[in-house]
């Protein structure tokens, strides 16, 4: 069995649900600018900080708010840590996917290229188990 064919029998997954969730997430953490940036170290870092030091060294009390802040906090980088998963989950289809010779399709915008590795993943994975023919350029098949 090739390593391509070990790869995508061990990591069959709903590919265009993780791309669309990796979209979603990919909006709420990219950072271009510098006010983006500061802005998500100032909600994921600075101010739960400072509410714990408050909390902490001067005897402030914990309420509804504070702990609704911490919630959120632990909410964020939850989804956070997510984002980076299935960023590394979409770099390695890419690479399986140009691997083969692909992407098979192609599209315009940067915002959704997950789909088009998603798609390639998908290709692959039923070209393996008989349910769509697939053609490989004389480039992807030296490469598998």
């Amino acid at each position: 069995m090739s390593e391509l064919a070990q790869y995508l029998v061990l990591n069959k997954k709903p590919y265009f649900k993780i791309a669309d969730e990796f979209i979603k997430l990919n909006q709420l953490f990219k950072s271009e600018t510098t006010f983006e940036k500061l802005n998500f170290w100032g909600d994921m870092v600075i101010h739960p900080l400072m509410n714990i030091i408050s909390i902490l060294f001067f005897n402030q009390k914990m309420g509804i708010f504070t702990i609704l802040m911490i919630y959120k906090t632990l909410s964020k980088w939850q989804n956070y840590f997510r984002y980076l998963e299935l960023k590394q989950n979409i770099r390695e289809w890419k690479a399986v996917v140009q691997s083969v010779g692909g992407p098979f399709i192609s599209t315009n915008d940067n915002m959704y290229q997950s789909y088009v590795y998603a798609d390639g993943m998908q290709r692959l994975h039923d070209s393996l188990f008989g349910r769509l023919p697939i053609t490989f350029t004389k480039k992807g098949s030296k490469s598998l």
